[in-house]
């Protein structure tokens, strides 16, 4: 094995020196570490948190708000009323209110003073009297055939006004008939036989044919209103050239420096003939075409609206039609028809009973109002029944009898015949 070189060696057993830059960098290092070693050994307490934390600044700040609000608004009061001037009239109503007020405060010690108890006067016993009300009713009776009579009276007596008169008997003959026309129909139903019996249809009417006919009538009916005729308009324009054939056009005057010669109405005319139409302007445009886009949107909306009703409609037409399918697909009844029948059968032989119920009802009344006396009559057999009680009484009174013991010794005796 050959040795090595001496050069080699040498550098293998030369100690191994450090750069200045490399000198500088571990020294950084180690002096960072020792400043981080001397932080880590400090001890950290946190400093405490201020008093403005714990305030209700907000609050604070409202209340102040709030406090300059009401003073302003106060000072705007004071303001006010210091500018302000009563009215002419206040002072007068305050002296009218004082016045009344001392008048209630009198009004109220006279009263306090001349306090008396009010004493109601007790009602006369003859109010109480059941006779007062059957004569009051009589002189009703008698009042309202007073009149009647009265009224036929002054009838019979008038006389007609001019057109009625010229027309005769005639008018007074259809009026009379018209008056017994309405009795009769007012007592139609208190006769005994009806004679009126109502159409019954037992068809439904196809309401469609009807509107469709009756449209057809109102079209027919319907009476073509004249259109405006057109004439020509005559301008004269062909008589033109022979009429300037037949006057030639004659020189025109001289003109004149004179300013009369500018006022002149043939010179007026002809300025105006030869006129220019006057330009629209840009607000005249600007205005037209905003009236037209407002036509066309409203245009646009009403259609719109028109295709949305149109679409509600279809919907609620199909909806319609599924909800009577399937009422139609649920329905009992259809299944059940004979049974329908029957029912009706039934309501209708009620329906005939009731009637002849009603009827039965009817002639009951019918003979009770027959049998009932007349109010005139009935009202004379009171009195003839009040006057024989009077006259009873009367005679028991002059025999020194009592009403109360005859009528006891009555009772007794129909106890007697009872037992």
């Amino acid at each position: 094995v050959p040795d090595p070189f001496y050069m080699t060696l040498r550098e293998e057993l030369k100690k191994p020196t450090k750069t200045k830059a490399q000198e500088e960098v571990e020294l950084k290092r180690i002096q960072k570490e020792l400043e981080e070693e001397a932080e880590c050994k400090k001890q950290f307490k946190a400093s405490p948190l201020p008093p403005s934390t714990f305030q209700s600044r907000l609050k604070h700040i409202e209340e102040k708000q709030e406090a300059r609000r009401q003073r302003v608004k106060a000072e705007s009061k004071a303001l006010t009323k210091a500018m302000q001037k009563p009215f002419s009239f206040d002072q007068r109503n305050k002296l009218r209110r004082s016045r009344s007020l001392s008048s209630l405060d009198t009004d109220s010690k006279k009263r306090k003073e001349n306090n008396v108890k009010f004493h109601a006067r007790p009602m006369p016993h003859h109010i109480f009297d059941p006779v007062v009300d059957e004569k009051a009713k009589e002189e009703e009776a008698y009042r309202q055939v007073r009149i009647k009579m009265r009224a036929e009276q002054l009838l019979a007596e008038s006389d007609l006004p001019p057109t009625m008169k010229r027309h005769g008997i005639h008018y007074t003959d259809g009026k009379i008939r018209r008056m017994i026309r309405a009795e009769n129909e007012a007592r139609a139903h208190l006769t005994e036989e009806h004679t009126f019996t109502p159409a019954i249809k037992d068809f439904v009417p196809d309401y469609n044919l009807l509107h469709k006919q009756q449209e057809a009538a109102i079209l027919e009916r319907q009476t073509a209103k004249p259109t405006t005729v057109i004439e020509p308009f005559n301008l004269r324009t062909e008589q033109l050239a022979q009429y300037r054939a037949q006057n030639p056009k004659t020189p025109p005057p001289p003109q004149s420096a004179s300013p009369s010669a500018t006022k002149s109405p043939c010179l007026y005319t002809g300025v105006y003939s030869e006129a220019v139409q006057t330009r629209p302007t840009v607000s005249s445009n600007l205005r037209d075409s905003a009236t037209r886009t407002k036509i066309l949107e409203e245009k646009k909306k009403a259609q719109l609206e028109y295709e949305q009703e149109i679409t509600r409609q279809m919907k609620e037409l199909e909806i319609r039609k599924s909800i009577a399918e399937k009422s139609k697909a649920l329905d009992p009844t259809i299944a059940t028809k004979h049974i329908t029948q029957q029912k009706l059968r039934e309501k209708l032989a009620e329906q005939k009973q009731r009637e002849l119920e009603w009827k039965e009802k009817l002639d009951e009344m019918k003979g009770r109002l027959k049998e009932r006396p007349f109010l005139f009559e009935r009202t004379a057999m009171e009195t003839a029944r009040l006057s024989a009680d009077k006259t009873f009484r009367k005679a028991l009174m002059e025999a020194g009898l009592d009403d109360t013991l005859i009528r006891d010794m009555a009772n007794f005796e129909e106890d007697s015949l009872m037992q």
